[in-house]
């Protein structure tokens, strides 16, 4: 017969089970096995009533490994509702609001949980990240400074402090970011920086170099997947810059043939120019993504298009307008310049639509939301 126990050894063990519970739980969720972690989880919520704050946590967590961020919200908060002094339930809902792009929200949330948890260093890295997407850089300065003084051998902190000072002093930010990747070679944030840094530099190799490293070790799935599409839509702004390029030198070489007794073959000397510098940026980009991404390339390419149909379909009409651009040069050269003419407002009103599309989709897609 086993030996009864009394309420108290009862309530231990009770406590004792749901504690290996959530730590297999969560063991799970490190290892990406979150359909399991999650059954275990929902599990638990129906068994322990009272844990349900945690629990809640835990399952924000698991989404948020996932790249579920809607999901891993929806959980943070249910998890405040039931433990509003929890602060990581706190950090995790700012965590995920701020990779949703809602970071005045994220903000309150952070204040809250600074409250309940004033040491806790990742909270300073947070704000410091939420505020510098918000364009408040002395703010995020001062939040990353002070993440870093509490944990100077933290990653996190001056990878925080990196994207803060990026802006207002890029050689202390190139020196953050490198202290950085010292402490830890695979720190996600200071990843994704390197490569926002290198492609704005455009330096296609080495960005795709750092792109790939990031995508290969973020938990953060959204984020990645917007990193590989501003990757991939540089392309777009690599052809449409050099056809603007092409125009403009046409046009003012076109005005000086045409007041002057240059031959009209010259107009084929910007053309020459600007589609070779055109195509050596893009044949770059092209070897680079192929050589870090072999494999994916395809999908990943069907997976930007998807998710940016309008800047995809504006994007096909650029090589249609470098056919007509380049059709326009030729009949400029036998005398006709109206081919010509014509291009350079088409141009400018494709310029238009790609600027105005840029900023309202994703208006419209977040009221849609």
């Amino acid at each position: 017969m086993s030996t009864p126990t009394t309420s108290s050894e009862g309530g231990r063990s009770l406590e004792d089970a749901y504690e290996r519970e959530l730590t297999w739980a969560f063991q799970l969720t490190e290892a990406g096995q979150d359909e399991q972690a999650m059954q275990i989880l929902t599990r638990l919520l129906a068994g322990y009533p009272d844990n349900a704050g945690l629990t809640y946590t835990v399952l924000a967590v698991t989404h948020s490994a996932a790249g579920r961020l809607e999901e891993s919200e929806a959980m943070a908060r249910r998890a405040i509702a039931a433990a509003p002094d929890y602060s990581e339930a706190h950090r995790l809902l700012a965590h995920a609001l701020i990779y949703q792009g809602k970071e005045l929200e994220a903000e309150h949330s952070l204040r809250t949980a600074l409250e309940l948890s004033p040491e806790d260093v990742s909270l300073f890295s947070l704000m410091a990240t939420a505020l510098t997407r918000m364009g408040r850089t002395e703010e995020a300065l001062l939040y990353a400074h002070e993440a870093v003084r509490l944990s100077p051998e933290s990653a996190d902190s001056h990878a925080a402090l990196a994207a803060a000072q990026r802006t207002a002093d890029p050689e202390a930010a190139k020196a953050s970011l490198h202290e950085a990747l010292r402490l830890d070679p695979l720190c996600e944030e200071a990843l994704l920086l390197q490569f926002q840094i290198l492609d704005r530099r455009t330096r296609p190799r080495a960005a795709a170099k750092a792109l790939a490293a990031y995508t290969a070790h973020t938990s953060v799935h959204a984020m990645a997947r917007i990193a590989v599409s501003s990757f991939l839509l540089k392309f777009l702004s690599v052809a449409h810059f050099g056809m603007l390029g092409c125009m403009l030198l046409t046009t003012i070489l076109l005005a000086l043939v045409r007041t002057s007794d240059l031959p009209s073959e010259f107009l084929l000397l910007p053309l020459f120019l600007t589609a070779g510098l055109t195509c050596w940026a893009t044949l770059a980009r092209i070897r680079a993504f192929r050589l870090y991404f072999a494999g994916r390339c395809w999908r990943l390419l069907r997976a930007c298009i998807r998710h940016h149909r309008y800047l995809a379909l504006w994007g096909a009409a650029v090589p249609v307008i470098w056919l007509i651009l380049v059709i326009g040069v030729i009949r400029a050269i036998q005398g006709d310049d109206a081919i010509l003419s014509s291009t350079l407002s088409i141009s400018i009103v494709h310029l238009v639509l790609g600027w105005g599309g840029s900023l309202l989709v994703p208006f419209i897609q977040r009221r849609n939301t």
